[in-house]
């Protein structure tokens, strides 16, 4: 078919005066623009103009960058003299031309023209050299360069004088655009350190994008010093440039709150379509293109195969026009899509970094409403919740602004092939169209459907984060109770509960895949039936390929366009999800230093206290009976400033409450609180101390203004009497402090806490209860160094406590509570004068778990010691190690995991699927062929001479039905084979996923406790979310897609090689190009993934950290330093991820540009080798699959690689250390054990954390009489909880051995032994649910057992106080942080460990924050109610223990004293009389020596 017969080519091509025109319209445009740029337009022109450009400029701009920018570029003046030389030569080489042309009276319109243009040209670069690319002069180059190829092109021969006019009419111009794009994209750089093309590139180094020229920039070779180092070595992160001011996340979310200031009731999804406006609008730009230019190819291909009907030397050069035109277009998509990807990329990138950002930010401004639980369906915001919304929501978000255009570009698509296919195949192909209507229609409740499952898969998801979160959390607890592998089934439930959400979505899924995946078959089938029954038309080769190409291109959008709906309506849900959190309550403005305006006033707000204020918990709900109404108030104080103030009352009376009122922590019904929290002016110690994971030092400073000031650290220190324990440390301050202060004891916790309040430039200091935590000795010395003197002076100090007898003579203002009232308040002379001193004294708290006990104050001498420990010679050992990356190649192991959990039949199948859907398809393209050739008998067959089905088949213009009954099998056996690949994937995947998960958490489960003590819970979490996410999402997609790429690549080309031999040397020389190019990308791509993988964790380890210590950190004024550091760590996380797509953008374009090399090759060679049109055809269409199969197959299988990481994290932990069985069978203690009559033996007993770590307790041997009580006590380090922790094997003897009533405990399972003793320990453990729950979480006991247990532990006089008449139940919601005093929760986990009647009990520290009184009837119900129980109280207050059978006094992990409390009290010089003789109860302790 020529060129004329083509209605929409008509017109021949050098008719158009394109030399002219073109030339002519760019200039002008650079005249006005420069006229513009110099004139003062009108304001109301200014205005219209700013209005109309502003979706078109860049959100991020150099004034918001706020670091120092570097426009000191140096000047390259050569660059400029060229550019001025070629232009001169140009005008000059036209002016001659249309001189030559007038004398010859040829045209010279477009030599004019040109030299009038170049001369412009050469003029405005002498009076501005340009310091950016000359965007409108580059075009006039290169569209002086088209105009030669379109006038060379058009010649009927090739002459020798044509071609060298050819070669100087393009060579001249491409060396100006050359020259012109080696000038930098930016003329000033955002930052003083951007890396250039020669530095080594360094985490130090801003990203080399903006330093880039027009080149570097449309091939991405800037990146390529990154590849050469990943070849070379392992990459690490100090190798990976940080990001760009244009993208750090600081920068990002300044401009968010600028623009929220300035529009508070724009939503959050108008200011991302905002600040993305430029990159949207370009996207949907180059997504046009690609939509209207990607239709070339296919009608190429019908040009092509018509000029190939009948063979003639001008029909072969025209095909060779079209194959020309082709390869062009497939190159400008190579162009366009990587400038297309960098554009979305940036747009998603900045979408989910102010998404991460907003919810960080929320997080640090949101009430806590830890007391409002689960039973709410939509329960508020917890940890696990938020980190799915940030690993789950925030891209199910951002992924849609990068898909953005594809929803346009679509219909757009679908409109142009089916136009197309109308004029190939008239009305026919509206049969077609029917058919699509039809899967639309049919499509249409499957969607909505698929919806609600999405909505009820995500609440599953965000049920089973919480529990598995739960059961980390609290993992020491359920160890010592026996109770992990009950509550990982608990976590398994949820999973299965999941799974079962994801079945029906899969049948679904599979079901709306399997529609639009057979629909280009179907609709072929249609269009091909009535085509040839209907109009009794012939389908030839050109029309069938044409079609079956359109159709293809067809099937992209189509299938494309219910996935992207889909994927809208998730990306809503997920909105809402965000939107709801961002819409929940926030603390009042003046409670967080984010939102408080610094007047910088200090009178400001200066008194503290309370006007007329009355408050309640946040998130408890009005009217209901069953939540703990607590209220606190009306309060009516003031407190005097720069002095002591106390705050006394019972346990549960509202002392917590009140600090935490103060801190604008609760919700105030009516009335005022006076304080101001701007400036870091308060400081606070909870009773509940909350420390970071960091070292003793940095936790003592917590990012003070003052910094590590030496003196006064030395002196807080020394006041907190922390000096000794730092002595005992190996490490000294810079000891690193586990997750929840793990490492440390409860004393030392409170001390540090204390230090931190202490040392900081506060006025103002709340303390709850520090000395509860700590002995008396150390208590007089805390409240006489600390509480009064140089450290105190001048400083307002509100001082929750029972030790009013030793802090009344330092203080000057009392205040008493009671029941969320106040009882009394005033000066300190009032309580004395009425006499009321010993009502008040109800405790003072011995605590023997601190260095000080026994010593006196350290001198000067120990303080010279902790300093010299301080060196930085010492070797440090860090308790947490940095977080394993694998280096190299994923281990065939780690896909053999993932094979096994799958099922090996279902990889076998899936296989074999895969080859029958290959063979089905070149099957169907060879029939085609065969079909359109054999209208024309005399056609040259290309296929080997066999016999093939379709030979005895009547010609199809005489009977076309068999041919079409053949086309329709064809069609089913692939649908078919469709179908049951996309079920076996989606069952092969959910086998996978409930595996590996059921197996991570089994690991886990029976980890031991050390292995928590040592990793961060975040990291633990990460393996949770991300990787089981990619397992369940990602992965089974990653696998098919890599094995399908590799079957494409050998499948075509081994078509290609059959058809056209002549082309196997060319293909392998391409194939080496391709295997040349990847291994760089390979080693590069999958350092980046690792690295990003890794480093993803702080950033939710850190958020865990910051969630629990809300509280603490709002109090401090510290919420910006939190912010701070989550931009840093998301930085650090989007620096692996922007680097890593730029690196896939260099592979990519290489391929692209490679890919269409081959395509137009093949045709070449199939229009010289003279084969028929429908092999020419076949070839074409396997050549186009071969490029895309070997563009897609290094990205696949480096994505497989990357998306298996997931797998090889999670194989990481499936080898974590294990501890003993749970049950053995042949071992199993008789019911009864340990019975009432049986005695605790304990055989020279060495025990030691790690094999690293030295013995903490040393062959230590003493018997326990049946039913015996005993006290334990010693210093910190003396090894009391390691001796707790042996009898339960939380860690295991080094030698010796432990026997309970007759049986060496080591030779039974661990939940038959920890389930047979209980300890209750200082660290309480709540779970969100309620009482009953907590108290009996597997139902084992009656209500009335659980209502007895309460009783006998003062629990329901006390809670009931709390409660309005009636509404104590046992289905009272308690959280893991909840409203329940401290005291309240260590009532519950003792009315939990009574409720249990195990005959042997160990008392860890477990009434410290109970008062006195309460805490003498709670040891009258353990004497009542254990009476026949043997007792281990680990002492906490002396008193309590004085009338035990015996007391077991450690030091340094030996017994040092064993026998009764009055023995051992008369033992003159003993251990444990120095330690009575210390207390304020001496008096009593002797007098029970008497006794």
């Amino acid at each position: 078919m020529h060129l004329a017969q083509e209605p929409w080519f008509s017109g021949q091509l050098h008719n158009v005066p394109f030399g002219t025109w073109c030339p002519a319209a760019i200039i002008i445009l650079a005249i006005v623009t420069d006229f513009l740029a110099r004139r003062q337009l009108p304001k109301i022109i200014q205005v219209v103009w700013s209005a109309l450009s502003a979706p078109f400029r860049n959100f991020i701009t150099l004034d918001d960058v706020g670091s120092p920018f570097n426009d000191d570029f140096p000047k390259q003046v050569w660059i400029n003299r060229v550019l001025v030389s070629v232009a001169l030569v140009c005008s000059f080489g036209w002016l001659a031309y249309f001189g030559y042309a007038i004398a010859l009276r040829e045209p010279w319109t477009n030599a004019l023209v040109a030299s009038i243009a170049w001369f412009y040209t050469t003029l405005r670069l002498l009076l501005r050299a340009p310091s950016t690319p000359p965007y409108l002069l580059i075009l006039l180059g290169v569209s002086q360069i088209a105009a030669a190829c379109v006038y060379y092109s058009s010649l009927p021969n090739y002459a020798v004088g044509p071609m060298i006019a050819f070669l100087i009419r393009t060579s001249i111009p491409a060396t100006f655009v050359y020259v012109a794009g080696l000038l930098p994209l930016q003329a000033v750089r955002p930052a003083l350190n951007v890396a250039s093309s020669t530095d080594i590139p360094s985490s130090n180094l801003s990203s080399p994008e903006d330093d880039a020229n027009l080149w570097s920039w449309c091939t991405v070779s800037f990146v390529e010093p990154i590849l050469d180092l990943a070849w070379k070595r392992t990459l690490n992160d100090a190798d990976v440039w940080c990001l760009s001011p244009f993208f750090r996340h600081k920068n990002l979310f300044n401009k968010y709150l600028d623009y929220r200031s300035r529009y508070p009731m724009h939503s959050l999804l108008r200011f991302l379509l905002v600040s993305n406006s430029l990159d949207l609008i370009l996207d949907l730009v180059l997504e046009m293109w690609g939509a209207v230019v990607g239709f070339v190819p296919a009608y190429a291909l019908r040009m092509i195969l018509s000029s190939l009907d009948n063979p003639t030397p001008d029909s072969v050069a025209n095909a060779k026009y079209w194959a020309f035109l082709t390869f062009v277009a497939h190159l400008s998509f190579a162009q366009v899509d990587l400038f297309k990807n960098w554009h979305t990329r940036r747009c998603y990138e900045r979408t989910r970094g102010q998404l991460f950002c907003a919810l960080h930010y929320k997080a640090l401004r949101r009430r806590d409403i830890s007391g409002k639980t689960s039973s709410d369906e939509e329960g508020s915001a917890d940890l696990g919740k938020i980190v799915n919304l940030m690993q789950g929501d925030a891209y199910a978000v951002a992924q849609r602004f990068w898909d953005f255009a594809a929803i346009f570009s679509s219909p757009l698509r679908l409109v142009i092939a089916l136009v197309f296919l109308y004029k190939i195949l008239g009305w026919s192909a509206m049969s077609g169209v029917a058919v699509i209507i039809f899967a639309y229609i049919l499509n249409y409740p499957l969607a909505t459907y698929n919806i609600k499952i999405t909505r009820a898969s995500w609440k599953a998801k965000d049920k089973r984060m919480n529990v598995v979160n739960e059961l980390l959390q609290n993992i020491r607890f359920l160890k010592f109770y026996g109770w992990e592998n009950q509550w990982s089934r608990t976590a398994h439930q949820a999973r299965e509960e999941e799974l079962n959400w994801r079945v029906k979505e899969n049948i679904v899924d599979t079901i709306i895949s399997f529609i639009w995946t057979w629909i280009p078959s179907a609709t072929a089938l249609a269009t091909f039936s009535w085509y040839t029954l209907g109009e009794q038309e012939q389908l030839t080769v050109s029309k069938a390929f044409t079609a079956v190409a359109l159709f293809s291109q067809l099937q992209e959008p189509m299938t494309a366009l219910p996935g992207q709906f889909f994927a809208m309506l998730h990306a809503y849900v997920s909105m809402q999800r965000i939107e709801g959190l961002l819409a929940e309550q926030e603390v009042p403005e003046w409670a967080s230093s984010l939102s408080a305006v610094d007047t910088g006033s200090e009178a400001d707000c200066s008194d503290i206290g309370f006007k007329t204020a009355t408050f309640e918990w946040h998130g408890v709900r009005k009217g209901s009976m069953t939540e703990a109404r607590f209220q606190l108030g009306p309060l009516d104080i003031k407190f005097p400033k720069g002095q002591l103030s106390l705050i006394s009352g019972a346990t549960g009376a509202g002392k917590s409450a009140m600090l935490t009122a103060l801190l604008g922590e609760m919700h105030c019904l009516s009335g005022d609180v006076s304080i101001n929290k701007r400036r870091h002016q308060v400081a606070y110690c909870a009773q509940t101390p909350w420390l970071e994971h960091a070292t003793i030092r940095d936790n003592i400073i917590f990012g003070s203004k003052l910094g590590f000031d030496e003196e006064r650290y030395h002196a807080v220190v020394e006041a907190c009497a922390l000096e000794r324990d730092l002595v005992v440390f190996e490490a000294g301050d810079m000891t690193e402090i586990g997750e929840k202060g793990i490492t440390l004891s409860g004393g030392q916790r409170a001390r540090i806490a204390l230090a931190r309040a202490m040392y900081s430039e506060a006025n103002c200091i709340l303390l709850d209860d520090p000395l509860a935590a700590v002995d008396m000795h150390t208590a007089q010395h805390i409240v006489q160094h600390c509480l009064s003197g140089e450290l105190a002076r001048d400083r307002t100090i509100i001082l929750v406590t029972h030790h009013m007898s030793l802090c009344l003579p330092i203080a000057s203002y009392v205040v008493e509570l009671s029941h969320g009232n106040i009882a009394r308040a005033g000066d300190k002379e009032e309580f004395q004068d009425i006499g009321e001193l010993d009502v008040l004294d109800e405790a003072d708290d011995e605590e023997t778990e601190v260095a000080t006990s026994g010593t006196q104050t350290p001198d000067d001498n120990i303080a010279e010691d902790v300093l010299s420990k301080q060196r930085p010679s010492q070797v440090v050992r860090k308790l947490v190690e940095a977080e394993v990356r694998a280096e190299g190649r994923v281990p065939f192991r780690t896909y053999w995991v993932y094979i096994k959990a799958a099922g090996l039949m279902s990889w076998a199948l899936t296989l074999v699927l895969m080859l029958m859907i290959r063979m089905i398809n070149i099957g169907n393209q060879v029939f085609l062929a065969k079909w359109g050739e054999s209208y024309d008998v005399s056609a040259s067959v290309f296929l080997p001479s066999v016999k093939y089905p379709w030979d005895d088949l009547p010609p199809p213009d005489v009977n076309v039905k068999p041919w079409l009954l053949i086309y329709l099998y064809i069609s089913i056996a692939g649908a078919f084979s469709v179908l049951a690949y996309i079920s076996l994937g989606y069952y092969a995947s959910l086998q996978a996923s409930r595996s590996l998960f059921f197996r991570l958490l089994q690991r886990l489960t029976r980890a031991p406790a050390r292995f928590f003590d040592t990793t961060p819970i975040g990291r633990i979490l990460n393996r949770f979310t991300t990787d089981i996410n990619t397992i369940d999402g990602a992965l089974q997609s990653s696998a098919r897609a890599a094995l399908s790429g590799v079957l494409n690549f050998l499948a075509s080309f081994t078509v290609i090689i059959v058809v056209i031999p002549a082309l196997a040397p060319f293909a392998l020389v391409i194939a080496w190009l391709y295997i040349r190019i990847a291994p760089r990308f390979v080693q590069a791509q999958r350092d980046l993934r690792r690295l990003e993988s890794v480093s993803l964790s702080p950033a939710f380890a850190g958020f865990d950290e910051l969630l629990r210590g809300l509280s603490h950190v709002r109090a401090f004024a510290m919420e910006s330093r939190y912010q701070d550091r989550f931009y840093e760590k998301v930085d650090k996380f989007q620096s692996f991820d922007h680097v890593y797509w730029l690196v896939n953008g260099w592979l990519r374009w290489r391929y692209d540009c490679l890919g269409s090399v081959v395509v137009y090759l093949t045709t070449l060679f199939a229009l010289s080798q003279g084969v028929s049109n429908g092999s020419a055809a076949v070839v074409i269409v396997q050549a186009g699959v071969f490029a895309e199969a070997s563009r897609q197959l290094v990205r696949v299988l480096a994505q497989l690689e990357l998306d298996f990481n997931a797998v090889e994290r999670v194989v990481e932990y499936l080898g974590v250390p294990q501890e003993a069985p749970a049950i053995i069978e042949k071992s199993r203690p008789p019911a009864y054990w340990p019975s009432s009559n049986g005695q605790l033996v304990v055989e020279n007993l060495v025990v030691r954390y790690s094999p690293d770590l030295p013995d903490v307790l040393k062959n230590i041997s003493f018997v326990v009489q049946p039913s015996e009580k005993i006290g334990v006590v010693g210093r910190t380090g003396s090894g009391k909880s390691s001796l707790a922790l042996s009898l339960l094997r939380m860690i295991e003897a080094s030698a010796g051995r432990i026997i309970i009533d007759g049986i060496d405990i080591s030779t039974i399972g661990l939940e038959d032994l920890r389930s047979r003793i209980t300890i209750v320990s200082q660290d309480v453990s709540l779970f969100s649910g309620t009482l009953r729950s907590n108290l009996d979480p597997f139902e084992e006991h009656t209500d009335q057992e659980c209502w007895d247990v309460l009783e006998r532990c003062h629990l329901t006089r006390l809670l009931s106080r709390a409660i309005e008449k009636g509404g104590f139940t046992l289905e009272m919601p308690i959280s893991q942080g909840g409203s329940l005093s401290a005291g309240e929760r260590q009532l519950v986990a003792l009315a939990r460990a009574v409720l249990r009647k195990t005959n042997i009990i160990i008392l860890d520290e477990a009434t410290s924050q109970i008062d006195s009184r309460l805490d003498d009837q709670i040891q009258t119900t353990i004497r009542e109610e254990l009476s026949g129980a043997l007792v281990i109280t680990i002492a906490h207050r002396l008193k309590t223990i004085i009338d035990y059978d015996r007391v077991l006094v450690l030091d340094s992990g030996e017994i040092i004293e064993f026998d009764k409390p009055n023995v051992l009290l008369a033992k003159v010089g003993g251990a444990f009389r120095e330690m009575c003789r210390k207390s304020a109860d001496w008096s009593q302790l002797s007098a029970s020596m008497e006794r």
